[in-house]
């Protein structure tokens, strides 16, 4: 088929780009650089020049595509993931760009648009199961407000009739993301990327199996809201010994509380110290997808191999 993606060039849109075309579908992707326009044509997608806030130059760019990806997004690097500010930019991207997005793709009869969500959004669950299905109710903080925001615009797109998709990723991790490189060199020096009680569970996925559920929502996924995550998210202590191993060292110690809260919003940081067992068995049930990267299988050594090759 083909399909239109927003964020093609950016760290999930690489590898989603890349097996779409090895499976054989058309791909257009947005550029907004020279230098993305070359990436692109060498993944052998059609890059178009766009904007993204503009729902009448997207209908345009969307002619005869079936499937729309919202892919882009803009995380700030790791010394300012923790400053609320900094995160302005995705914001837009995720309130006016999803909209803009949608209203396009209804333009131009697109019949699938998929957006990547967060999956840290659920409450305190301790050693519970939880899920968009079995949650309905997540904790809509001001960190995640946009991205519910841009929810919403899929389900408006559903609820005209399309297939409104939205996939609710766990934190993203693997040899290519900037943020995974900056937590290994910490652990090199020692030192605990991970907060909250040892017991607490964490929701990641690696960032090709990310990609390879895009690509499976899209083929084959009916409209909703799933989660993206490894089949046992890992626990604090668990993410800290796996990182430790990739780094050679015998154990991490944390950052005390005191700098943790200096560095870090604070609706953030309690978000990423909940313990959020977060299930993707709705997804796999529906795709046949299933994650080929765990913590507790060494899917932090990747990220040492290419920091120190």
């Amino acid at each position: 088929m083909n399909v239109f993606i927003t964020g093609a060039t950016g760290v999930l849109g690489r590898p989603v780009v890349r097996q779409l075309v090895e499976s054989g579908h058309q791909v257009r992707g947005l550029a907004r650089s020279e230098a993305n326009v070359a990436l692109l044509r060498e993944l052998g997608a059609e890059p178009v020049r766009v904007d993204l806030y503009d729902p009448a130059s997207l209908a345009k760019a969307m002619r005869d595509c079936r499937g729309a990806l919202h892919l882009a997004t803009k995380v700030p690097p790791t010394a300012q993931v923790g400053r609320r500010s900094a995160w302005r930019e995705t914001d837009r991207i995720r309130r006016e760009g999803t909209r803009a997005l949608v209203e396009g793709a209804l333009s131009a009869d697109v019949e699938c648009v998929l957006y990547p969500s967060v999956c840290f959004v659920y409450p305190e669950s301790g050693t519970q199961w939880v899920d968009a299905s079995a949650c309905p109710q997540p904790v809509i903080a001001d960190y995640c407000r946009s991205t519910f925001d841009a929810e919403a615009q899929v389900q408006r797109f559903t609820a005209a009739g399309g297939r409104g998709i939205t996939l609710r990723m766990g934190y993203f991790y693997g040899p290519t993301s900037g943020q995974s490189r900056d937590q290994m060199r910490l652990a090199h020096w020692g030192i605990a990327s991970v907060p909250g009680r040892p017991e607490a569970h964490h929701p990641y996925v690696a960032i090709s199996d990310a990609a390879r559920a895009v690509v499976a929502a899209l083929e084959s996924a009916p409209a909703g809201t799933f989660d993206i995550v490894e089949d046992e998210p890992p626990t604090t202590a668990q993410l800290n010994r796996a990182m430790a191993l990739a780094a050679g060292r015998q154990r991490l110690r944390s950052l005390p509380g005191w700098l943790l809260r200096a560095m870090m919003d604070a609706e953030l940081l309690d978000a990423m110290s909940r313990s959020q067992r977060v299930s993707n068995r709705r997804f796999k049930e529906a795709t046949g997808w299933a994650p080929e990267i765990s913590t507790n299988a060494g899917g932090w050594n990747l990220v040492e191999k290419a920091l120190h090759p």
